[in-house]
């Protein structure tokens, strides 16, 4: 019995103190943007940007592929991957760890084991 008053005790002095802490939620509402700028006028501008090239944004100006060359064909390529399938055609490979190669090779039978009669 004192053993269940005591974990009692414990048990509501933790939940009063957290209750000590607790604060009113707040929340600022946004302040809408003020500007001097008319939507025409803003549209404007960006087609001057556009037209003149002064608009440096990496979206429309940056190719990171640019430099990327491949010294090989798509059919030297294809090749290579299907003499690697034919070389190894149980590798366990793939995002699925291989459950689909495995799946796709023929079911085999050790010899004198029967799973069910008809």
């Amino acid at each position: 019995m004192n053993t269940r008053m005591t974990i009692l005790a414990a048990t509501l002095a933790a939940l009063t103190s957290g209750a000590a802490l607790a604060q009113e939620a707040t929340y600022d509402y946004p302040v809408p943007a003020a500007s001097a700028l008319t939507r025409a006028q803003v549209q404007a501008e960006l087609l001057q940007a556009r037209s003149d090239g002064s608009m440096r944004v990496w979206s429309t100006s940056y190719n990171h592929m640019a430099a990327a060359k491949s010294l090989k064909t798509r059919n030297e390529v294809r090749d290579e991957v299907l003499a690697d399938r034919r070389a190894a055609p149980a590798a366990i490979t793939g995002e699925d760890s291989g459950s689909f190669a495995l799946s796709r090779q023929p079911v085999r039978q050790a010899a004198g084991l029967t799973l069910a009669a008809r």
